[in-house]
């Protein structure tokens, strides 16, 4: 990984790549765990989810309307922090449609630190950016703790919608 003195245009190359390969993507919880595989030199990494919420803090309809479902009801949401070796590498909201996972994967949601990428990797799901947005400049002698926002709608391989998802990046993920 670079290190906390990379120059800020190192670091900005850095996080480009990064923003890349995760608008390339199907699943953020692979991308970011390839991306610390490489960046580290530990072929062993896995991302643990950090429960924060599990009430949505609103309705939206917009969400409701994308996941395609009649009742704000059929809308599950859980806010995690994606932590790796102790350090909070992203913030994720998401908002998903526990009906249309597999047996047994709302339960592992509910009760697991299981990211949510990773618990539905056998639905082969694709993942469509909506937005996308730095949050650093790349100038500057310090990083700010956010970096990058990611907004996506996630679908099943029969296209149904299952999830949205907001996460911003930290950092960590380039230090």
């Amino acid at each position: 990984m670079p290190s906390p003195h990379s120059s800020s245009s190192d670091l900005e190359s850095s996080l480009r790549r990064f923003d890349a390969q995760l608008r390339a993507s199907d699943s953020a919880t692979q991308t970011l765990e390839t991306w610390l595989a490489t960046q580290s030199g530990n072929a062993d990494v896995t991302l643990s989810a950090h429960v924060r919420a599990v009430v949505a803090p609103r309705v939206d309809l917009a969400v409701q309307r994308r996941l395609e479902v009649e009742r704000w009801a059929e809308v599950s949401y859980r806010r995690v922090w994606l932590v790796w070796q102790g350090r909070v590498l992203s913030v994720a909201e998401n908002w998903f449609v526990a009906a249309r996972l597999g047996e047994g994967m709302a339960a592992d949601l509910a009760g697991g630190a299981t990211p949510f990428g990773a618990v539905i990797a056998p639905l082969a799901p694709t993942r469509e950016t909506l937005a996308a947005e730095w949050l650093w400049a790349g100038k500057g002698d310090r990083l700010p703790t956010a970096l990058l926002s990611h907004h996506a709608l996630v679908r099943a391989s029969d296209g149904a919608p299952l999830c949205e998802v907001r996460e911003v990046y930290t950092r960590n993920i380039l230090t």
